[in-house]
């Protein structure tokens, strides 16, 4: 899989309104997470544990395979800093709208 381009707010905005969670975004690679999570709905960073990264990367090459970033990007969870947060999907458009939008996201 190859970088991605960024979502943009308007796409963003219309998978939550779609009800489509979670979702992630972010270029070149995912780094962003939607989702509903302890009763909110959260915009929230996607964290790599390094070690699970480092053991996934030495399994891959030992079974003669490769490891890429996309691989290794795979491994996000949910679990960095919450961006933006709200009780409803509704509430959180809403913040989405005003939200100050990084390009990369």
């Amino acid at each position: 899989m190859a970088p991605v381009a960024p979502f943009g707010k308007n796409r963003v905005l219309a998978l939550l309104r779609a009800g489509r969670l979670p979702f992630v975004f972010g270029s070149p690679h995912p780094f962003v997470a939607v989702l509903e999570q302890d009763g909110v709905f959260r915009v929230r960073e996607l964290v790599v544990d390094s070690d699970e990264a480092e053991a996934a990367a030495k399994a891959a090459m030992t079974e003669g395979g490769c490891w890429m970033p996309e691989q290794h990007y795979a491994l996000g969870k949910p679990t960095g800093r919450v961006f933006i947060e709200a009780p409803t999907r509704d509430a959180l458009a809403e913040k989405l709208e005003a939200y100050q939008w990084p390009r990369e996201w």
